[in-house]
């Protein structure tokens, strides 16, 4: 198939989250199974791309009732497995500044990157059989190819699915005016709002052929509603079109055996490297040695738990744990983590920014990680511990209760409270000081493998559905 991707941003090139981590290595795998993948994203101006994007030219897009020129780069991206993906930039002056996102005016940047994205297509010969949106940034897409007008006709009509990576994240703008920018019919003002505004996530919601979450945890959470930021209802609507797709790990990239981030070399059948790791870390942070050690690795944000953690702080200490903290984000969770750092010297420690090396090196050298999540679609973070042969201890939400085996592989708790996560701490605590038992729960952590093929057979299977859809709704025509 003829897959063509959108998103806002993929790795390597832009990333503030997840979703980059998936786009960029979704399309590889899919790539690697045979399918030809064009990635389409925008042209920012901190683009990490070296050397840039070659610019091939510019396209007329039809927007805000006339037209906008964009430019248009392409870039093809080889993996260390091998795989390669091809990627196609929309260039305009609304992306060259600073910042991916957080700007008044982020639903008109993001709704001309969704125009553009079937002109980017064009200019490339590329008409894809599923269009693949992420998140609200391409979600008037599905609107788009079938409602809109002067669309390609190598992209109108197709099939399209709507992945949702966090439903938190809607994009929000009067509903007047987001028709009229999309060059979508008047009357669909009222349709593609919620509660009377312009919701560019809704748009997608109730337009794409299907619409798939990152885990199925997620997916039956927002389908039964509190988790969907006022998107419950919608949520529930969709029926069988919402289903859960697990995100994979690339376990090339992710690999304590070959990671050159990492202080010494371990494998699952052989993890003596991992303690050196833990001693390597320990020295750079300036913590106590002999203590076990309680890593986090996390966005600084109300979703992710982290005021759970901070309070927490003195039970951990009472029950012996080190705590090696690596995030940014809220500025007053940052500086609680500071406070931390300050009031438990040689006990907490850490750094407030983004660091992937550092990142890999409490992977590898904490002893559990520390996930406790209000909501979480699916994680990441969890993926990598167990590949490091680190036991997640998370919250019993979305992705982390999916893929963490209590009994196995990891702790989970189920109420968002510090009490919580202070008693699961002690479970880990009571398992750590039983050699045997810790190395045995170590060693299926280590074991454990969310490869991206499971995921690549099953979105070919949602991209059939979605098809057949398509092909329904047309009146049988293909």
């Amino acid at each position: 198939m003829r897959l063509l991707h959108a998103t806002a941003e993929a790795v390597p090139f832009a990333k503030t989250g997840g979703l980059a981590d998936v786009l960029g290595a979704l399309p590889a795998a899919q790539a690697a199974a045979g399918h030809d993948v064009l990635v389409v994203h925008p042209w920012y101006a901190a683009l990490r791309a070296d050397p840039p994007p070659l610019w091939i030219g510019d396209v007329s897009v039809p927007f805000d009732g006339g037209s906008v020129s964009v430019g248009v780069g392409t870039r093809d991206v080889t993996d260390r497995a091998g795989d390669t993906r091809r990627f196609a930039f929309v260039g305009h002056e609304a992306f060259r500044r600073p910042a991916l996102y957080g700007y008044p005016d982020d639903a008109w940047r993001f709704a001309l990157f969704a125009r553009a994205v079937p002109e980017v297509a064009a200019r490339l010969g590329f008409a894809p059989d599923v269009v693949h949106v992420h998140d609200w940034h391409a979600a008037l897409l599905p609107a788009l190819l079938r409602h809109g007008d002067h669309v390609p006709s190598g992209s109108a009509g197709r099939p399209t699915v709507l992945t949702v990576h966090n439903a938190q994240y809607q994009g929000h703008a009067d509903a007047a005016d987001v028709v009229r920018w999309a060059r979508l019919p008047g009357e669909l003002a009222g349709p593609l709002a919620l509660h009377g505004r312009g919701n560019l996530l809704h748009a997608g919601l109730v337009t794409a052929d299907r619409v798939t979450t990152v885990s199925p945890g997620y997916a039956r959470e927002l389908g039964e509603g509190g988790v969907g930021y006022g998107l419950d209802a919608t949520f529930a609507a969709l029926g069988p079109r919402l289903s859960g797709i697990l995100n994979g790990l690339d376990d090339v990239a992710f690999d304590p055996a070959t990671d050159p981030a990492l202080a010494h070399a371990f494998a699952a059948d052989d993890l003596a490297g991992k303690r050196r790791c833990k001693e390597a870390l320990e020295a750079e942070l300036g913590l106590e040695a002999g203590r076990p050690l309680l890593g986090l690795v996390s966005r600084f944000a109300d979703q992710k738990g982290i005021d759970l953690l901070i309070a927490a702080v003195p039970d951990l200490i009472d029950q012996g744990w080190n705590l090696a903290v690596l995030g940014a984000g809220d500025p007053g969770l940052e500086q609680a983590a500071r406070s931390a750092f300050a009031r438990h010297p040689g006990r907490v420690a850490g750094r407030v920014g983004y660091d992937d090396a550092l990142a890999r090196r409490i992977y590898a050298g904490a002893d559990a990680l520390a996930l406790p999540s209000r909501f979480e679609p699916c994680g990441l973070a969890q993926l990598i511990a167990m590949r490091y042969a680190t036991l997640p201890v998370a919250r019993a939400t979305g992705g982390l209760a999916d893929t963490i085996d209590d009994d196995r592989t990891g702790f989970l708790f189920t109420d968002a409270t510090p009490a919580a996560l202070a008693d699961a701490l002690r479970r880990a605590r009571e398992a750590y000081d039983d050699e045997a038992r810790w190395a045995v729960r170590r060693s299926a952590a280590a074991r454990e493998r969310f490869g991206w093929d499971r995921a690549v057979a099953a979105y070919d299977a949602l991209y059939g559905a979605a098809r057949a859809e398509r092909t329904r709704a047309d009146g049988g025509r293909p």
